[in-house]
């Protein structure tokens, strides 16, 4: 824990990073509403076969429900690592009721990179800044289950 302790520290150090804020639920909710709608948008693409593009909104359609979660605790977020961070730090201080396994599916901080098991993170940035058009339908298939199951627990975690 304590590298999640100092990675922590250095996020809030830079207000381009992390800030700590008065828990807004109406901001929280907004972003509910924009990773259901990034969830639409994903449903779409895969229609048209782009799934390359659909990974990358579902990797955002979960993001989304990460900052509607630091919204109600009190914070804003910037940069993807220190959100999984803030998020890592509530579960482990029993603050936020939250299963661990779903924020590491999604990125993991662990320097270890499980390759035949890649991120939400991961597979995006493949599909980002790879050449490739086409992606491995079983992973698209998995993020619009987690997306599901984020946007679950985020609405349940938003009325506690």
């Amino acid at each position: 824990m304590p590298q999640i302790d100092e990675h922590l520290k250095w996020c809030l150090k830079d207000p381009r990073r992390l800030i700590k804020t008065k828990p807004d639920l109406d901001l929280a909710q907004k972003h509910v509403k924009k990773s259901e709608y990034n969830y639409g948008i994903v449903q779409t693409l895969e229609k048209l076969k782009v799934f390359d593009w659909a990974l990358n909104v579902g990797f955002y359609a979960i993001y989304h429900c990460f900052l509607a979660i630091l919204a109600k605790y009190g914070f804003e977020s910037r940069n993807q690592a220190c959100t999984i961070t803030a998020i890592l730090t509530l579960i482990n201080e029993k603050e936020l009721n939250l299963d661990r396994d779903l924020v590491t599916q999604f990125d993991t901080l662990d320097v270890e990179k499980n390759i035949a098991n890649p991120t939400v993170r991961e597979s995006r940035e493949l599909s980002t800044y790879g050449v490739e058009t086409s992606i491995d339908l079983q992973q698209l298939k998995k993020i619009k289950k987690l997306i599901l199951k984020m946007q679950r627990e985020t609405i349940r975690i938003l009325q506690e």
